[in-house]
Order: structure tokens, then sequence, then C-alpha cells
């Protein structure tokens, strides 16, 4: 997909160019290596050498034969009188690509004399590198995070309650899209979108070899049989050209599946429902063969097959599909029914802001936040880019009453919808239950001894 590997080399480009002229990285200093730079922005070498390439060209950057990259010592970064704002953000983020640029315009449209200065942070170290900001002198108005992120600070004291100002605003809010992000009874950030773990369908490939789309009402069965009818050797060669699912080992997808069989990740929720979660993985990888694996790492690299026709359902997000969408995705995606247990539950992610106490300009702040969820440019959002709004009238208003149904969030569903913070709190948990799965993610441990050792690591 030609379009996304220039997406890819051209988003780190203006992430490191951001760094450079914030004076995050000094004229002189090194740039992280090529090796670095492929694992914290989750690109390829080819892309990281095009970006380089692309800031070498501006003048920003020098490469040292046999030593690595510097910022050109004689770079000069004019100081300016105006007025900023300075937003920092995770990287990558569909959210940053697809909203906030909008966001942004809308705000200095209102503010022209303000300048906003939007720095990126790699998501594989954001809180360490901020800390690193922060020696510099380079305090930000408004922090941007997932919710993942919000849960592995240890820093939630530096934040404003954003209902002090915001609080008329936040009332109109869906209120449980609000209660993980309070610490100690005390909100600390609040969300600029949120979008639940769904099944998501193409329906060209439905059509293309004769299967009923998913319907309100269908059955785990129903799934795998149309998954069956769509796993297929196209070219006859004893390879599998198409799977019917694409599932994916990561944290912010597969619990969905747990939490619509009733395990709420913790030992009273017993050990029946966690082992018909991890057989239904094993039945669709390697007994009936209808899926495929994608083992994502923290990188974001997009390899997922959906996007690529190369399966014809998968379990994402709104978020990841405004993102596949941008990148160039051929077909236009269809939301199906959880199918996968009795229990109509969901996980849900989300994107984030914190205001820091110590900010330069509170005030600028908190009045892009205001902007930010006006009704009529949170519509124009959600028309435009597939995401949620936090509003629940907006959404009534943008999307169809069967679609939100299907998500989840109709009425008082999203009342059954948890964050991963909230099932696993810690990061170091899900690091260690992440890696005592690698076994049984290959299809070499059981689901049921899979189960016990996750139990116990629960119980601890």
């Amino acid at each position: 997909m030609r379009r996304e590997h220039e997406f890819r080399y051209s988003r780190l480009a203006n992430t490191l160019r951001e760094q450079i002229l914030s004076g995050f990285i000094k004229p002189g200093e090194f740039l992280m290596s090529e090796n670095e730079l492929c694992k914290y922005y989750g690109i390829s070498r080819t892309s990281v050498r095009k970006s380089l390439e692309q800031l070498q060209k501006e003048g920003l950057i020098v490469k040292k034969v046999g030593q690595g990259t510097i910022v050109s010592p004689d770079l000069v970064i004019p100081a300016s009188n105006r007025r900023s704002l300075r937003i920092v953000a995770v990287s990558p983020s569909h959210y940053v690509d697809n909203c906030l640029g909008t966001i942004i315009d809308a705000f200095q449209e209102r503010y022209p004399q303000v300048e906003v200065k939007l720095l990126h942070f790699p998501a594989f170290n954001f809180w360490d590198s901020l800390r690193s900001g922060e020696e510099l002198g380079l305090i930000p108005d408004l922090v941007l995070v997932t919710d993942r992120g919000f849960a592995e600070s240890d820093r939630h004291d530096l934040f404003v309650d954003p209902n002090e100002q915001l609080g008329d605003l936040t009332s109109e809010f869906y209120p449980r899209i609000l209660d993980p992000f309070r610490v100690d009874g005390v909100l600390r950030a609040v969300p600029g979108t949120f979008s639940p773990v769904f099944l998501a369908y193409n329906p060209q490939l439905f059509a293309r070899y004769n299967v009923p789309e998913p319907r309100a009402g269908w059955s785990r069965d129903d799934m795998i049989e149309a998954a069956r009818r769509l796993t297929l050797d196209l070219d006859q060669d004893g390879i599998v050209d198409l799977y019917g699912l694409s599932l994916s080992s990561a944290w912010s997808r597969w619990p969905v599946i747990a939490l619509q069989n009733g395990f709420r990740f913790d030992a009273s929720s017993g050990r029946r429902p966690l082992v018909e979660t991890l057989r239904f993985f094993h039945d669709a990888l390697y007994r009936e063969r209808v899926a495929t694996l994608y083992q994502s790492s923290r990188s974001h690299i997009n390899l997922d097959a959906f996007p690529r026709e190369k399966a014809a359902m998968v379990l994402t997000t709104l978020i990841e599909l405004a993102g596949w969408r941008s990148e160039g995705m051929p077909f236009a995606a269809k939301i199906a029914p959880l199918p996968f247990g009795p229990v109509k539950s969901t996980l849900l992610v989300s994107n984030v802001f914190m205001i820091r106490k110590d900010c330069q300009d509170p005030e600028l702040a908190h009045a892009f936040l205001r902007i930010a969820f006006e009704e009529e440019l949170q519509s124009k959002l959600a028309r435009n880019t597939g995401f949620l709004s936090c509003l629940p009238r907006v959404n009534e208003s943008v999307w169809d009453n069967g679609d939100l149904a299907a998500l989840h969030i109709a009425g008082s569903q999203i009342e059954n919808g948890y964050f991963l913070g909230e099932l696993l709190g810690y990061a170091e948990r899900i690091e260690e239950l992440d890696a005592e799965m690698e076994l049984y993610w290959a299809g070499l441990e059981s689901a049921e001894s899979m189960a016990d050792r996750m139990l116990h690591i629960l119980s601890e």
C-alpha cells in the first residue's frame, strides 16, 4: 500500500521536525539510531531513511559516518513573541492524525494570535520522554494519551480536575467513559473520543462468495460458519489466501470475548468462562482453521489482514478503522453484532486530554477543550472521520440506531463497557500475563492450562 508507506515516513519526519524545532533535541545532539526509530515509531527502515533524507534536505540534521545522525550544529531556532499553546501527544495516534488538526484549525480561527505547538512522543516510552522534556523546560499545556497510557502514569496529581472549569461540558458526556479517569475521586482527564471493540466485516467479500451478511441475533456458530465459507485457497496452491476472521493477541482486543463470556479478569469470575474464551481462540485458529492471528506489538505497525482484504471479519475499534481508511483501505467496512457469548458487554478504548497544573496558559488549554467539544465540531468530526463523540446526542444524530446497538452504546448498553485499566490495573500485570500467553497463542499450551496460570496470577 504505497499511500500508507508515504503516510508513515511523512509522519515520522513531522514528528522529528517538531522535536527539533521545539528544542527537545538540541543542535549538535544525536537522534535515535535507525533501529531505535523503527522500534519506537513502528515503521520500516525504508520509511525511517526517507524521513531522515527529508530532514537532511531541509538542513535540520547532519549524518555523521559511523556515528549516527545529529541535529545541525548551526541550526538557529528563532524566538517567537506570540502567545502559544503547547500540546504533547502520543505517537502513533489515529486520533491525532484524523481529528486533532481539525480541532486546532477551529481553535486558531478563534485565537489567530496564538501559536499551537504540537509535539509527539512515542507510546513506547511516552512518560519518560515527557519527563526528559520537562527537564529542558518544555512544560505542555495539554497532554493527549490513550486510556492505557493514562493507566500507566504514576503522575496523575500533576494534572488539574477538568470539572473545575469544564463541568458544564463533562456533565453532558456518557458518565461511563469518565469513570476510569478519576483517581481518588478526582477527575484527571477528559476523553476526546472513545470506541468499543466490535466486529467489523467486509461486505464485498460476503457478497462475492455468497455468504449472508451478519444480522441482529446471529450466534457464534453462525459466525464460525460464515468464517468457514470465507476461508479460501484462492489460487489452489495449498495455502489459504483469505481467512474468514482476523484475531489479535493484543490486550486492547481479545478481552472483549472474555467479557462476553462473563469473565471480568478476577478470580471471582470463575474458571469456566475463561476456559470457554481460550478454547474459542484455539478452535478458530487451530481446529477449524478459519482465522488468522495478528500478534501485535505496541509499535502499532499495521500488519492486520483485514484492511488488505485477506480476512473478511476483524475485532477492531472505530479509531483503528478510521486510521485504516486514511491509509487507503479499499472498501467500506460494516458493523456486525458481537456473537461471542451470552453477556452483552464490550471493551472500551479512548484518547484523553490532560491539563497540567503548572502549564503556562491554563486559560488557553481550557478554551481549546471547549472548542473541541462544541456540538457542531463534534458532529463534523463524527461525519467526516467515523469517530464517536463523547456527547450522546451527537452520536444519536449522526449514527444509525442499529449500528449504535451493535456497538453496545445505545441507551444504557454502554454501562456494560469496560476499559482495560479497570479490569487489570497496573501495566506490569498486563505485561506479565502477555509474556505467559506466548505458548498458548502459538497453539502449544491448552486452554485449561493457560486458564489455571492466568487465574493464579490474577489471584495474587
